[in-house]
């Protein structure tokens, strides 16, 4: 299908982005300030509990606004010339990631979508999300918090994220609330991050997203 197929154009096109961003823009020194940030430092040592922890400590590095109000990511666009026109869009894109908690409407396991929306900021229209793994491992009894790629036609995901059971719908969302309004980052996608990735800690379940070769 086109959409699959312009799906994982645009995704390889992601990870090579990631891979330079992290090489050339974010040392080891910048990690450990942003597991700091994240809670998980320990005696000048980063402490994970699963793999998808350390996606989600390089996703942080890589898009958070973390060095002096801006990201790695934004460091690295200043420095780089687009080869094409995908890759300007799917750069533009990047830069305006946003982070939210979000409820499966539908699941097209044959297409390779599903249909969510975004409950934190109240939205009412259905954003169409591709996504291979996910359209096929997910059921629509779960909450889903991740970084949103909006590319227009369709969205993605910045390849990680937070899972939560939809049966905790409303304890979820109270306790996000309630941890929000301690945050002090001054950006609003920080403080979400942060947040949701301690809830995973305490409340999330397994999750698995498409890994494009």
């Amino acid at each position: 299908m086109e959409l699959i197929e312009t799906y994982k154009r645009y995704r390889q096109n992601q990870v090579g982005i990631h891979t330079k961003v992290l090489d050339n823009h974010v040392h080891a020194g910048e990690i450990k300030e942003s597991a700091k940030i994240l809670g998980i430092l320990n005696k000048d040592r980063v402490v994970l509990e699963s793999s998808a922890e350390q996606d989600a400590v390089y996703d942080f590095n890589v898009y958070t606004k973390i060095r002096s109000g801006k990201s790695s990511l934004a460091e690295f666009v200043d420095v780089y010339s687009p080869k094409s026109n995908d890759e300007e869009k799917l750069l533009s894109a990047m830069l305006e990631s946003h982070v939210s908690l979000y409820e499966v409407l539908e699941i097209h396991k044959e297409e390779g979508t599903l249909l969510i929306t975004d409950i934190l900021s109240g939205a009412r229209n259905p954003i169409k999300l591709v996504d291979l793994s996910l359209s096929k491992s997910m059921s629509n009894n779960v909450l889903l918090c991740t970084r949103l790629i909006d590319l227009g036609e369709f969205s993605m995901t910045s390849g990680l994220g937070f899972m939560f059971s939809a049966n905790h719908k409303d304890f979820i969302m109270k306790r996000t609330q309630k941890m929000l309004k301690k945050m002090q980052t001054g950006d609003l996608m920080t403080d979400r991050f942060i947040v949701f990735f301690n809830l995973n800690r305490s409340d999330g379940i397994q999750v698995f997203f498409e890994d494009v070769k």
